[in-house]
């Protein structure tokens, strides 16, 4: 599992900025923040920092299942 190449840009369209420069510079991190998360490289570090053992995966194949199991069942 390699680090993938990841460009998050963001940009606030001039239609929809209102308000001073610092509330339009909070709203963009607010929005940067949002997509680095979901790209994941945070967690792709995290797991990186370790190895993991047969069981650790095990479990983890585990709690995945059940969470998209939960994720499916509550739609």
């Amino acid at each position: 599992m390699s680090l993938k190449k990841c460009n998050i840009s963001v940009k606030l369209n001039p239609k929809k900025s209102r308000g001073s420069v610092q509330e339009q510079n909070e709203k963009l991190i607010r929005i940067f923040n949002k997509k680095f998360k979901r790209s994941g490289i945070v967690k792709e570090l995290r797991d990186k920092a370790y190895p993991l053992t047969r069981g650790m995966k095990r479990r983890r194949k585990i709690a995945a299942g059940k969470r998209r199991a939960k994720k499916n069942k509550s739609k």
